[in-house]
């Protein structure tokens, strides 16, 4: 199976990468990608977040099905949980392309694609169709040309809350003007004050727990991101996605592509995106969640994540270039180093040594 899928994955790159994408989710949607986890002893890896249990801590992130297209199949990857999006208001198209670029030589991806997406309708109607038994969540963000950002967050998670388990609120992408500044200026306390009472009345009208995710950027000064961690506690915010994309350029990047304009996501991210998350773990002092995203390519990226605080953690990058497979990897790695523990007891117990190697 693994074999096939090498090929296929290969063949896959020789697209532009938008083409090898779209592919790629009819390819999950036909059964031809897949993985196998069923046979893994895996009850040491399972963790909870608030009211909601994965099986183990390994989920996709936004991005790689922005319209939830493959909603009732996706988890036949092995992933234990699945975010969505993002999904924007209106229908929007996005930036011009090209907008993603392949980091061949650094396993990483520039894209400037500004939230295409088909609107929340179109979610809608394929959500409504959910038969998938993992916990799913909608990655959601404004569109371009909002005259009210604070209301298409709102609208989001009014329409969208009852077909998740949460929402995450995407205030750090690079690729839409001015939205990064939502999470350092004045907005920030009104838009999560405002989300907050919204999700409260989503639930008591379905009767069923909201949870909120933040999903911040990696390029956020220290004094932002305690402000930033402080506010989201006071705001009920039950976890924050560290991280988005980064705009930094490290020096080590390779490849031709490197001075492209937009988010830089994959290995290079890692290092930065890592060390945020310590950070912000240890100024949280347990008062809230965290899903460590950024550069997992393995077991070892993985488990890292998950030492520096992450209880859950999330890719996108890893699959477009190990595909299926790195699911399987990184789950029989962290089964390995949980045979006489619990994942979840692992979480945050690097943060502090994390920091000082950094």
């Amino acid at each position: 199976m693994f074999y096939k899928q090498k090929l296929f994955l290969k063949a896959l790159h020789c697209f532009p990468p938008e083409i090898a994408h779209t592919v790629v989710l009819k390819a999950i949607s036909s059964n031809f990608i897949s993985a196998n986890t069923d046979d893994l002893n895996i009850s040491n890896l399972r963790t909870k977040l608030g009211n909601l249990n994965f099986n183990h801590p390994l989920g996709i992130a936004a991005g790689f099905d922005k319209n939830v297209e493959t909603i009732n199949v996706i988890n036949k990857l092995g992933i234990s949980h699945m975010e969505f999006g993002t999904i924007t208001p209106h229908p929007q198209p996005g930036n011009s392309k090209p907008r993603i670029f392949r980091l061949s030589e650094d396993k990483a991806i520039i894209n400037r694609l500004g939230f295409p997406s088909k609107g929340i309708d179109s979610a809608i109607k394929n959500l409504r169709n959910n038969k998938n038994k993992i916990p799913i969540g909608l990655n959601i963000g404004c569109n371009k040309n909002s005259n009210d950002f604070m209301d298409d967050y709102l609208t989001l998670t009014r329409k969208l809350g009852p077909f998740a388990e949460w929402i995450t609120v995407n205030i750090s992408s690079p690729n839409t003007p001015g939205l990064r500044e939502l999470q350092i200026g004045s907005d920030l306390e009104k838009l999560l004050k405002n989300i907050d009472n919204e999700r409260k009345k989503v639930e008591d009208k379905v009767e069923k727990i909201l949870q909120i995710w933040v999903k911040i950027s990696p390029d956020l000064k220290d004094d932002e991101l305690k402000n930033l961690v402080d506010i989201s506690v006071r705001y009920n915010i039950d976890a924050l996605c560290i991280s988005n994309t980064t705009t930094d350029r490290p020096h080590t990047l390779a490849s031709k592509n490197k001075k492209e304009v937009g988010g830089l996501s994959g290995p290079p991210l890692y290092s930065q995106s890592t060390e945020i998350l310590a950070k912000a773990y240890l100024h949280a002092k347990k008062q809230i969640k965290f899903i460590g995203i950024g550069g997992i390519s393995n077991g070892e990226t993985a488990y890292t994540k998950i030492l520096a605080g992450a209880d859950i953690i999330q890719l996108y990058t890893g699959l477009v270039f190990h595909g299926p497979k790195i699911i399987n990897d990184i789950i029989n790695y962290l089964n390995e180093k949980c045979i006489n523990t619990k994942i979840k007891d692992l979480v945050g117990t690097k943060a502090e040594s994390i920091l000082k190697k950094e």
